[in-house]
């Protein structure tokens, strides 16, 4: 027999005799005390460090070797569980972690091994948990996930009070906010004061802002991944608390106990009921009423049927509404608001293969009509303008655990998008109007196969591809447009018709080197695609943001960004620190023309203009995620730069988003088990502004003339938040804990630039002047928070 064929005989026979000392364990890891999944726990053999951690639904799965093995299993805010066990054959093994006793005392950041900031693959990316979000001051007391997001490095809001996001100089629409993996196409309350996230039904929150999973796309700059509570699977359960402007309470319930469970979560502002209260028992006209509220819901049930099938069904509601009428023959009404649902099957295979099947939906939509009767004869002009975007998902996830070192992901996805990007009805006295923005109609689809492979205890690679496919459909009308943004003719194409196709390889790949248990190197590449876009001059965001997608007119976005990056923990790991560098390079950005209208322009593609980006930046953190006194420094110094044809002579200027110098500290000091203090300060470069530099006068006209786009920039602005937090006595034999938190926005009153405008002096018609606005001072609140 050929030599070479019994050595390839041998090595299969010794392939299998391996395999046949090697078994399989699999389960979850939840909380003792209610029953929750806990994402990202470890699980590893004691005394080594081959391990790994449990996905977004707290499943985990090890090959591991015949005979006697201890288990342990971690989470921070969570006792330790070690488990001695006599491995005979493939074994399930759902464990539940304690609470500490200290729980109280300590603020989480993570919920990771004390070193796993160095030995995981997580690089560009933080984790917030719910309660260190509650911990963070914030205006009027209302806890913010987004806000607290924008003291991490390479975030930055896109206005002093916005809750639109800037992630290492991309634009605003270039974050993909997921909610139970439903897209949430509109996060802001009351004009980006607050967002949608309600924190008491929040209980992970994950942000990449380099390389993304491959199982995700369709945006250029970062990916927030937000998860809601399952609900107490062992007792009823409720939170919430009163504060300034709003009330909320939170409700979870077992189905079935260790089988079901069930959360509901609501908010709502209640400004408006107090002052018209106000208004009726006085009797007085004089108290003005504030006719805006907002409100959120959340929902969300599962259930185990067996322990190889569970099920959870989640949804969320919310909705601004603004009514107005300054006298009986002028009524205003707007609204816009967020719909999304997620219907989702969970189904164990194996003991190694985990699928995940999802069906979703998600709308944004607003609302605006205004009625108006003047004139003797009180002739009446009436209009409703009303756009909306839906979005319809199905997709398949799966992961399998091949061995010890390789963990396989693969899936599918494909979405429907329906744009209504503006529609107008309207009369004006018997004569009826209409007006309405060409529908749009397209199908994003996606494959994605990805691998963390453990090459040995030092070297680390996860490597992955996606491929995504765009497809424009039918019914359309497509206007035709030239070289001079001249629009030369329409088109049009029937229901179904697939009449554009864009596609492309979307490939990720990272890299983690241990040096040693306290430090290591991390590297990432990725590219991503985008293929919708929010149609708007504003770049802080508003109410009437005009989402559109790719076309025959526009090109989707692409971006490169390569990732470096340092990490070293001190103090037995009590201390962590990181170092990254990054540059990414866009490509087809879109950029309108200065007074661009694209809400009500059916020619909007003859004001696009296309180009190029680049960021690059760096960003320093300092974290003590736990013990009396935690929380973290971050610095980061970045730079946005855009090259916009037929925009500052085609050559590189600032974009709206380049702020090269952010710092943010903040601290939580537990003074003791019952008394917190925490604070966060901030201080970062002013926005790029456009100043006129001089003007031309032209008979009664005043025109300014400016030497370029974003030249100038907006003073520096910095501000002081401090909160106190003061809890009840826990007594074993009172189930109720209450709490009141204290907090001041902009302790010190520092009146930071929120706009600047450039207006003609009264004085002096020759003389332009710059005027400062500022929508907060200093701004003391009070919340109530309970929990039983």
């Amino acid at each position: 027999m050929n030599k070479r064929l019994v050595y390839i005989w041998l090595l299969l026979f010794s392939a299998l005799a391996s395999r046949g000392q090697q078994i399989t364990v699999n389960g979850h890891v939840m909380s003792h005390k209610s029953g929750e999944a806990l994402i990202g726990a470890n699980v590893y053999i004691k005394g080594t460090s081959r391990g790994t951690s449990t996905n977004t639904y707290g499943f985990y799965s090890m090959t591991l070797d015949k005979g006697t093995q201890t288990l342990v299993y971690t989470y921070v805010g969570y006792r330790p569980k070690e488990l001695t066990l006599q491995l005979k054959g493939d074994t399930t093994l759902n464990v539940e972690l304690p609470h500490k006793t200290t729980e109280l005392q300590e603020v989480v950041i993570t919920g990771d091994q004390p070193n796993e900031n160095v030995t995981s693959m997580g690089m560009s990316m933080e984790k917030l948990s719910s309660r260190t979000i509650s911990k963070i001051p914030v205006l009027m007391g209302e806890t913010d996930m987004i806000k607290s997001l924008q003291l991490l490095p390479g975030v930055k809001n896109t206005g002093s009070l916005s809750s639109g996001m800037s992630v290492r100089g991309g634009g605003r629409d270039q974050n993909l906010l997921l909610l139970d993996e439903a897209p949430v196409y509109n996060a802001s309350h009351l004009g980006g004061i607050f967002s949608v996230f309600n924190n008491d039904a929040i209980k992970n929150v994950e942000l990449y802002k380099g390389k993304i999973p491959t199982r995700y796309g369709g945006r250029l700059s970062s990916l927030i991944d937000i998860r809601m509570k399952d609900g107490n699977m062992k007792e009823f359960s409720a939170e919430g608390g009163m504060g300034l402007i709003s009330s909320r309470l939170t409700l979870e319930s077992p189905i079935l106990k260790n089988r079901g469970s069930v959360m509901v979560s609501g908010r709502r502002t209640y400004m408006d009921a107090v002052i018209k209260a106000a208004r009726k028992i006085s009797g007085s006209d004089r108290i003005n009423e504030i006719p805006f509220h907002f409100y959120d819901l959340n929902a969300k049930a599962n259930y185990r049927i067996n322990k190889n099938n569970r099920v959870y069904l989640s949804g969320y509601f919310g909705r601004d509404v603004f009514s107005y009428s300054t006298n009986p023959n002028n009524q205003s009404r707007f609204n816009w608001g967020n719909y999304t649902g997620t219907l989702r099957w969970n189904h164990l295979f194996s003991r190694k293969l985990f699928s995940n099947f999802t069906l979703m939906a998600s709308n944004y939509d607003y609302l605006l009509d205004n009625e108006l009767t003047v004139g003797r004869d009180e002739k009446t002009f009436a209009f409703e303008y009303k756009a909306f975007v839906k979005d319809y998902t199905l997709r398949a996830d799966f992961g399998y655990y091949l061995n010890q070192n390789n963990t396989l992901r693969f899936g599918i996805k494909t979405t429907r998008h329906d744009f209504n990007v503006g529609e107008v009805e309207g009369r004006q006295d018997t004569v009826r109007f209409q007006f309405t923005m060409p529908r749009v109609n397209s199908i994003e689809s996606a494959v994605y196969l990805s691998n963390q492979q453990e090459f040995n205890d030092r070297l680390s690679i996860k490597y992955g591809l996606r491929y995504s496919l765009f497809l424009n459909t039918g019914p359309a009308t497509v206007h035709q447009v030239n070289d001079q943004y001249e629009v030369t003719g329409v088109k049009s194409h029937g229901r179904g018709e697939i009449y554009n196709t864009y596609g492309g390889l979307e490939p990720r790949i990272g890299m983690n080197y241990t040096l040693s248990s306290r430090h290591s190197i991390k590297a990432s590449y990725s590219r991503t695609r985008q293929y919708l876009l929010i149609a708007s001059n504003s770049n802080t965001g508003t109410p009437l943001d005009v989402w559109i997608s790719a076309n025959p007119n526009i090109k989707p976005q692409i971006a490169d960004q390569y990732s470096l990056g340092y990490f070293r923990n001190f103090w037995d790991n009590r201390l962590e620190t990181s170092l990254e560098i990054y540059y990414k390079n866009m490509k087809h950005l879109v950029a309108f023309d200065e007074f661009a209208q694209p809400q009500f322009n059916p020619d909007m593609a003859e004001d696009l203009r296309f180009g190029s980006g680049k960021a690059y930046g760096l960003e320093l953190m300092i974290k003590k995620p736990s013990g009396r006194l935690s929380g973290w420094i971050s610095y980061s110094y970045s730079r946005s730069l855009r090259k916009i044809e037929d925009i500052q002579e085609k050559n590189w200027y600032p974009s709206p988003y380049d702020r090269p110098h952010d710092l943010s500290l903040v601290a939580m000091w537990d003074i003791t088990p019952r008394i917190s203090l925490s604070a966060n300060w901030t201080i970062k470069s002013g926005r790029p502004l456009n100043a006129p530099a001089s003007r031309y006068e032209y008979g009664n006209l005043v025109i300014p003339y400016y030497t370029g786009r974003n030249q100038d920039r907006m003073p520096t602005y910095h501000r002081l938040d401090l909160g106190l937090t003061l809890e009840g006595k826990n007594k074993p034999e009172k189930n109720y804990h209450g709490e009141w938190v204290l907090s001041i926005y902009n302790a010190y009153a520092h009146e930071n630039a929120d706009a600047i405008d450039f207006i003609q002096n009264r004085d002096n018609q020759y003389e332009t002047i710059a005027m400062r606005t500022t929508y907060f001072s200093i701004f003391p609140s009070v919340t109530y928070n309970f929990k039983f």
